[in-house]
């Protein structure tokens, strides 16, 4: 393989993975030329970014701005909406923060307010004071997302000092209009954790301190111009309901 020209290699490299391109430059030194090539990795970047993006600074090359994508999430022109690329394919991911979302009764201070926490992609979270009716709805274009992709949805969010009436399971459901029928995907979810549990997806926590729950899952296809609408409620059971805090809807290639 040494006997190739490098530009040879490259192309080659360019129709693999990022992790193989990672894995290739331990070859030899020619591989590990080809490995840090712009054209390889312009092949792993988005044809094309969504509106307001702008390239972090002082990045030498196309490897460095793709790895920054992977580690950094980057703020849009929209500062309610965050994005970043999968370390695995290169494929895009988002997250809508809560002043994204439509949350019933959102703007009324009985019932929720917005906070400022620590170690949040936003300037302003959402803490569920009380309700009884619970809705919380995120809407995005099917046009922002890779194509041929199978997406899941997650809602972000994390408890405070006293959570009250989340022990049952709540309604989850996605939508991908633009399709012939509407795509719906309802199902019951826990925000508790719950391994194992038979009542669908269980409250997972992350990394970052926060909890996850899947809301579903979707498939992007080539030429779809829809709008996937993807929410979370709880509005059949007469009960209070308080501690929840938001951080937002994240929508991310599944595993």
């Amino acid at each position: 393989m040494d006997n190739l020209p490098e530009d040879c290699i490259a192309k080659i490299l360019s129709l693999t993975s990022p992790a193989d391109v990672c894995r290739s430059s331990c070859v030899s030194r020619l591989f590990r030329s080809a490995a840090e090539s712009d054209d390889v990795w312009n092949q792993f970047l988005p044809s094309d970014f969504p509106a307001g993006f702008a390239a972090p600074p002082g990045l030498p090359s196309r490897k460095h701005l793709f790895f920054s994508l992977v580690h950094n999430p980057v703020l849009l022109h929209d500062p309610q909406m965050s994005f970043w690329l999968e370390r695995r394919s290169g494929n895009k991911c988002y997250m809508m923060g809560a002043r994204a979302l439509d949350i019933t009764w959102g703007h009324d201070h009985r019932y929720w307010q917005w906070i400022s926490l620590p170690n949040t992609r936003f300037t302003e979270v959402a803490e569920l004071n009380m309700v009884w009716w619970l809705e919380i709805t995120g809407k995005m274009n099917t046009t922002l997302l890779s194509d041929d992709t199978l997406y899941a949805a997650f809602l972000v969010f994390k408890w405070n000092h006293a959570p009250y009436g989340f022990r049952q399971p709540v309604e989850a459901s996605l939508v991908l209009s633009g399709t012939e029928p509407d795509h719906v995907q309802p199902s019951m979810v826990s925000l508790m954790q719950n391994p194992g549990s038979e009542q669908g997806h269980s409250a997972e926590l992350r990394s970052d301190g926060w909890y996850e729950v899947e809301l579903g899952q979707f498939f992007k296809r080539r030429g779809d111009m829809g709008q996937i609408e993807m929410s979370l409620k709880e509005t059949k059971r007469p009960f209070e309901k308080k501690g929840l805090i938001v951080h937002g809807i994240e929508i991310r290639p599944h595993p």
